[in-house]
């Protein structure tokens, strides 16, 4: 049933690209990083919400960046989907997030105990 409801989040993140640009440097992605989590107790979730919007900033500025999309279940957990180019560049991106203040601070207030993280190689790249 986890299964399930995380592709159908990943189908509904996806069929929200609309622009053409962002249908471009769909084409170009190969790697997807999924990282399901759920803040800490006694952080509050709006306050979290804004934070985790700063990781934006970072990642964006990455080689082989494409996109990142943020959404979150009725139960309080997240969802990030991150597309990259290539896997390196993800990896090497998750390296110096670990080693920024500002992304270590934000990652702090995440519950460690419930984080789901992994990297998928995309083989169907059709698009409408």
């Amino acid at each position: 049933m986890k299964n399930l409801i995380i592709g159908l989040l990943v189908f509904t993140i996806f069929s929200c690209e609309q622009s053409d640009k962002k249908k471009s440097n769909m084409e170009q992605a190969n790697i997807m990083e999924m990282v399901l989590w759920k803040f800490k107790d006694g952080i509050n979730i709006e306050q979290g919400k804004k934070s985790v919007l700063k990781l934006n900033e970072f990642a964006s500025k990455q080689p082989g960046f494409i996109s990142r999309k943020t959404a979150i279940s009725e139960e309080g957990k997240f969802l990030d989907i991150i597309l990259w180019t290539d896997l390196e560049s993800a990896k090497l991106a998750s390296e110096k997030a670990m080693q920024n203040e500002m992304t270590t601070t934000i990652f702090s207030t995440m519950d460690e105990n419930e984080m789901i993280f992994q990297y998928f190689k995309i083989f169907n790249k059709t698009e409408k």
